[in-house]
């Protein structure tokens, strides 16, 4: 006979402790579902733009320092957003949310040559996209990650991260359905 130390010692080494297997809250269910279909749209839109790299380098603008942010950014959308829809896809909740807030900050220092050269433009339907993009998704960002790195109300953080995404995506339908109204 053995012992009821012993073998109690002897199951906790043959059969994994419940701790240490991930368990999924069914209330973070949403949150790992929205973040998998955000990385997915932006995977989707950073592998689109990744034949420029492979094609004539005169497409993008500006030499120098422009030029290589550009560069990139380009190079590292779809890494960002593939990294993003892994750690989501395995539960990696927190690690999702801040690689999404990272893919933001990239897309807010791609827009630093333009703003750059050009200066902030706040005439016609710039005075609204201009503030938005350059000033309160990388600071939505920034807080998101923040949150998440702290793993403190993830579910903001989620949103956080999100909206830059989802604001671009309705501006495309947006767009769509003002070519299928008015025409082009």
């Amino acid at each position: 006979m053995v012992p009821e130390s012993i073998a109690n010692v002897m199951n906790s080494a043959i059969l994994p402790d419940a701790a240490s297997r991930p368990i999924r809250a069914p209330r973070l269910l949403g949150l790992y579902l929205l973040l998998i279909i955000i990385a997915a749209i932006e995977a989707f839109d950073g592998l689109s733009h990744v034949p420029i790299l492979f094609d004539d380098m005169s497409k993008i603008p500006g030499p120098g320092v422009g030029g290589a942010i550009i560069k990139a950014y380009i190079a590292s959308h779809p890494l960002l957003a593939l990294a993003a829809l892994a750690f989501a896809t395995v539960g990696r909740l927190r690690y999702a949310i801040i690689t999404l807030g990272a893919l933001v900050l990239m897309t807010w220092l791609n827009f630093m040559p333009s703003v750059v050269r050009h200066g902030l433009d706040f005439r016609g339907v710039s005075a609204f996209e201009t503030p938005v993009r350059i000033v309160a998704f990388p600071l939505m960002a920034a807080c998101g990650i923040a949150l998440a790195a702290r793993s403190q109300r993830l579910g903001l953080a989620t949103m956080l991260v999100s909206i830059p995404t989802l604001y671009n995506v309705f501006a495309v339908i947006a767009f769509g359905i003002g070519v299928i109204l008015y025409g082009f």
